[in-house]
């Protein structure tokens, strides 16, 4: 009878948690610089990218959506926070949490949302298995905070006029 699996050793669980935020860097900057071939090899083949419940996949279709989302040659720039990533004991699958922004060539906040990874370890490296893209619905107007809060903020908040 097996035993249950060995955790993965600290050091190792490190270096894995760094290659899957730098996988979720290089999506960015891929996706960014209309790198389709690069950004396709970054996908397992089964791989899904899911925004609300809309779904595309197998890689080839999700690759293809995400081809078409902007011209060719149109500049952008998604700005992450640190991926908050979690390493399976079996040190071949992972979780990522990060919270994007996305600013298009007029540099106006056109999506704000978080990415939920799911993240497995193939021979060539961490691939994407699955992303899903959670938008923060817009809301138009200043934001309905307090008195207080404004005081203290308003000094580094963007004039609504």
């Amino acid at each position: 009878m097996a035993g249950p699996i060995d955790p993965i050793d600290p050091i190792d669980r490190l270096v894995a948690r760094q290659a899957v935020a730098d996988l979720i860097g290089r999506y960015c900057m891929l996706f960014d610089d209309q790198d389709w071939d690069g950004l396709a090899q970054l996908w397992t083949d089964d791989a899904a990218f899911v925004v609300e419940e809309t779904a595309f996949e197998p890689r080839e279709v999700l690759v293809e959506f995400l081809r078409t989302c902007l011209p060719s040659g149109y500049q952008s720039k998604h700005m992450i926070s640190p991926p908050i990533v979690a390493v399976a004991d079996d040190g071949c699958t992972a979780t990522a949490r990060t919270d994007v922004v996305w600013l298009p060539a007029n540099f106006e906040v056109t999506i704000v949302a978080r990415y939920d990874d799911e993240l497995v370890l193939e021979p060539d490296g961490w691939k994407f298995r699955r992303r899903v893209e959670h938008p923060v619905p817009h809301v138009p107007g200043p934001p309905p905070m307090s008195t207080d809060a404004t005081g203290v903020s308003a000094p580094t908040m963007k004039s609504s006029s």
